[in-house]
């Protein structure tokens, strides 16, 4: 379910990716790579993430098996509850160069929470 933005936002150019804590948890996640919806790879943690707390990553930045991202590629948030479950987020498109950022938010218990991509412009929420 999006519960803020537009069902096509994800294939807007995304430079980078914001993921946003409104769950009642700390939250651990990684970045996966996809082809053709399969995972590839994924990065080391990325850290912790407090309830009320956002982070922005530049994909850019992030390497998959020593390797970059390439313009076009799918990732997706993977998140983990400190005390409870993983779950997998929705996909979004990485191209460079635009500066654009996905919002995704974290909504939830420990056992029971959603990753909906909320927008590809800063929400209302924030």
């Amino acid at each position: 379910m999006q519960r803020f933005g537009h069902p096509d936002d994800r294939d807007v150019p995304n430079q980078h990716l914001v993921i946003v804590n409104n769950a009642i948890f700390v939250l651990r996640f990684v970045i996966q790579r996809l082809v053709d919806d399969r995972l590839i790879s994924q990065t080391n943690s990325l850290g912790r993430l407090s309830t009320g707390r956002h982070r922005r990553i530049d994909l850019t930045t992030l390497r998959f098996h020593g390797e970059r991202l390439q313009e076009g590629d799918s990732v997706r948030l993977r998140v983990g509850a400190i005390g409870g479950v993983r779950r997998n987020g929705p996909t979004m498109r990485f191209t460079p160069f635009f500066g654009q950022a996905s919002y995704f938010e974290v909504i939830g218990m420990t056992t029971r929470f959603t990753i909906e991509h909320a927008s590809s412009t800063r929400p209302s929420f924030m």
